[in-house]
């Protein structure tokens, strides 16, 4: 008899999971209204640079109407899978199914979350209403590692969103490997929801797969 797919708990449907989503999309979006002064407190170089550098390249994503939607949301794709550790995130949100997944699996789940991911926050950049991104400081963390430390002002005199992005130096070339919004951790709320999501369905990754396929749909991915 056919096992009835489950929804996945929590992610397509708790407020608190969206809220999350769509701060880490403003953040994005918003680091194009970096200022010079927090631009400074990055010096020549550093993950926090390359954060600041980050902004400049989805500054001219956003900046150029000229160009097409469709070959607007390509480069940022292209700019998304250079600064993500998009292998290191799909391994750890899969936890221990990882290692019981097939290889077909492994490979159809990082491209399917990658999509995901590239449309939840491309969809995230039509939001942005003004808000500013800050760095605030930079923390080492290991030898290769370093908290980078930053704020979403928003309008209105709202309290501010607490971010911090982790940056991994593969050997010059800096990625983000998560991103903690007011302490949750990006990464271990979806490791924690997928991992759910799977044991529902008898520990199928394939199941979740065809969900993601599914919500992407939805987003017009």
């Amino acid at each position: 008899m056919t096992r009835p797919v489950a929804t996945v708990p929590g992610r397509f449907r708790a407020n608190a999971a969206r809220c999350r989503r769509l701060a880490v999309g403003l953040a994005m979006a918003a680091l194009i209204a970096l200022p010079g002064a927090s631009r400074a407190q990055s010096g020549t170089g550093g993950a926090d640079a390359f954060m600041a550098k980050l902004g400049d390249q989805v500054v001219q994503l956003i900046g150029n109407q000229q160009t097409p939607v469709a070959e607007r949301k390509q480069k940022f794709a292209t700019l998304m899978n250079e600064s993500f550790d998009v292998d290191g995130i799909s391994r750890f949100v899969l936890g221990r199914y990882y290692r019981t997944a097939s290889d077909s699996e492994r490979q159809q789940f990082e491209q399917v979350f990658d999509k995901y991911m590239i449309d939840v926050y491309w969809g995230h950049f039509n939001q942005y209403t003004g808000q500013r991104f800050v760095v605030t400081k930079k923390t080492p963390q290991g030898a290769d590692t370093t908290l980078v430390y930053s704020q979403i002002i928003q309008p209105g005199g709202r309290q501010p969103v607490n971010i911090v992005w982790r940056v991994v130096d593969h050997g010059g070339k800096y990625q983000i490997s998560d991103v903690s919004i007011e302490g949750v951790s990006e990464l271990v709320s979806y490791r924690d929801e997928f991992s759910s999501a799977i044991s529902q369905n008898g520990g199928s990754v394939s199941a979740l797969i065809n969900q993601l396929k599914q919500k992407d749909q939805q987003l017009g991915g």
